[in-house]
């Protein structure tokens, strides 16, 4: 009899339990969008990769030729270039000016009547802010470099082994209503930067050392300028004459001698700022 009636309290209890989720309150969504459920607060957007595309293209002509380029300064607007030093510039024997798409077809067109042959063709990848070096030579061991400094002053500096070339540096400027990730390219420019360089390599090296190496870089800044670059758009520095002198940037970067006298033509071609 007890048996029994254990049986059965048992029996009731199972069935009391099971009935007690039918009681359970389901939550209220109806008429709530997904969107009211987020969190609260300052959403954070995601950075875009901003960068600057630039093809470096680097001619050679005889020098003999190079009164040619006369040519090609007057198609090209030089009053673009805004150079760091304008008396060290111009003490340095470089010449600098830009040009749209309809320039450059005839710049390409005069650069062959003059000779010239293509040597190279670099892409450079510039992120924001940051800097590639177009190679021009090497250093190949330690020695003194003397150089033109602010104001046509001649200073000397320990330098090498290293790489001799064109330190290009992009740093992009936004215009009104440019800066959401819908708003694509048009507009976009950026402040170039050219100043040619006596730089090491650092690759494979720890970070401590290779910064104090990047430290004692030779940058000829009186022979740097900028100017503002938007797709479509190119720049070309060359030597105004052959003049084998190297303590001209125009001597040491854009002039060889050997094995026969030739002179150097640099093209910076913006792609696009992005």
């Amino acid at each position: 009899m007890n048996q029994l009636l254990k049986m059965m309290l048992l029996f009731f209890a199972t069935i009391s339990l099971a009935g007690c989720g039918n009681n359970i309150e389901e939550p209220q969504l109806k008429g709530i969008k997904i969107g009211e459920l987020a969190p609260t607060g300052r959403r954070i957007q995601p950075q875009l990769l901003r960068t600057t595309n630039i093809n470096a293209i680097t001619f050679e002509l005889p020098a003999e030729n190079v009164k040619s380029l006369d040519e090609i300064w007057k198609i090209l607007n030089t009053s673009a270039i805004r150079c760091i030093d304008p008396n060290g510039f111009a003490a340095n024997g470089l010449r600098a000016g830009a040009g749209g798409f309809a320039a450059y077809n005839k710049v390409i067109e005069l650069l062959k009547s003059a000779n010239a042959k293509k040597v190279s063709t670099t892409a450079l990848l510039l992120a924001n802010g940051r800097s590639e070096v177009v190679n021009t030579g090497r250093l190949n061991s330690k020695t003194t470099v003397s150089y033109i400094y602010r104001q046509g002053i001649i200073k000397s500096a320990e330098v090498g082994p290293g790489i001799l070339g064109l330190q290009v540096t992009a740093r992009q400027i936004s215009p009104a209503g440019s800066l959401t990730p819908d708003s694509g390219e048009l507009g976009r420019v950026a402040n170039v930067q050219v100043v040619p360089v006596i730089s090491v390599s650092t690759e494979g090296l720890a970070p401590e050392l290779a910064a104090r190496l990047k430290a004692n870089e030779l940058r000829f800044y009186s022979a740097g300028f900028n100017m503002m670059m938007k797709a479509g758009v190119f720049l070309i520095v060359a030597p105004e004459e052959y003049k084998p002198d190297e303590i001209t940037a125009a001597g040491r970067f854009f002039t060889w001698s050997k094995p026969k006298p030739a002179v150097r033509v640099l093209i910076l071609v913006c792609t696009s700022v992005l």
